[in-house]
């Protein structure tokens, strides 16, 4: 989970067979989820089962394990019988479809890639779920936090997560970096939207400011201590802040959160 980036979310889930109760509002898309646990927490019959980790989950944690977890396997939607299914629009391959053409009362989303795309699909999710008022006002808590820094930026930095992709031009990461007033690095190495930073190139030519997890669990654990000790070296030349890979998964409300990391090392 920790090792993908964030549109593949969309398209993941697990089946299982939840204890959901009948003509409900239900999602299995964790982004949709933490725009849902602000806007209309009481309303919800099921959440994403990402939600349930507290890895990965971007909607309050106790909010989403207070509601059964849901996947995306046609077979476990139809048996919950929602009133209205929000979820990703690149679902797997074929059960949106079968969904549909199972009467499945459904509202697709796609992947923000900007600031003002995420501000949209907050206010459509709230619209979806006849609470208009509370998409605008969570709306205008995201444009608020993401207002962007004045003057020039004057220091380099990179959002670099656990498997070792970094945040390139075109990514709404790199818009937030922007408007917490950094330069995104990125393109000093030559990586794309998505790309994966060598780290003997990062030790070449440092950033100011790395943005990157600090704790992890298992192979990742051990994968991150490495990269630790090889960035000692840097010490004095470049700043490592705490930035978990869970910030990175969507838009949406986790807009407010780091930006207020981002900030904290402006």
């Amino acid at each position: 989970m920790r090792r993908l980036w964030p549109a593949l979310l969309l398209v993941a889930g697990c089946s299982g067979g939840p204890d959901v109760a009948p003509r409900g509002i239900v999602s299995n898309n964790p982004c949709i989820d933490a725009i849902l646990a602000q806007v209309a927490p009481e309303e919800i019959a099921a959440v994403s089962s990402w939600s349930h980790d507290p890895e990965s989950a971007s909607a309050p944690l106790d909010w989403a394990r207070a509601r059964p977890a849901l996947g995306v396997t046609a077979e476990e939607i139809i048996a919950a019988k929602p009133r209205l299914l929000l979820t990703g629009n690149l679902a797997s391959s074929g059960t949106n479809a079968a969904l549909a053409k199972a009467g499945v009362p459904m509202k697709t989303f796609g992947v923000p890639a900007t600031v003002a795309d995420s501000i949209a699909q907050v206010q459509a999710v709230a619209t979806a779920v006849g609470q208009p008022r509370a998409g605008q006002r969570l709306a205008a808590d995201i444009a608020a936090a993401a207002k962007p820094a004045s003057g020039p930026p004057k220091r380099s930095a990179i959002i670099w997560q656990t498997g070792g992709f970094v945040a390139g031009k075109g990514t709404l990461q790199d818009e937030l970096l922007a408007r917490a007033g950094f330069i995104n690095a990125s393109g000093r190495y030559g990586l794309q939207q998505w790309d994966v930073l060598p780290l003997e190139t990062l030790v070449r030519r440092p950033p100011d400011i790395i943005f990157m997890p600090t704790t992890a669990t298992g192979d990742d654990a051990r994968a991150l201590a490495a990269r630790q000790r090889i960035l000692r070296h840097l010490e004095g030349r470049t700043r490592i802040v705490s930035f978990p890979d869970k910030l990175l998964f969507c838009g949406g409300p986790t807009i407010i959160e780091a930006m207020r990391v981002l900030r904290s090392a402006a």
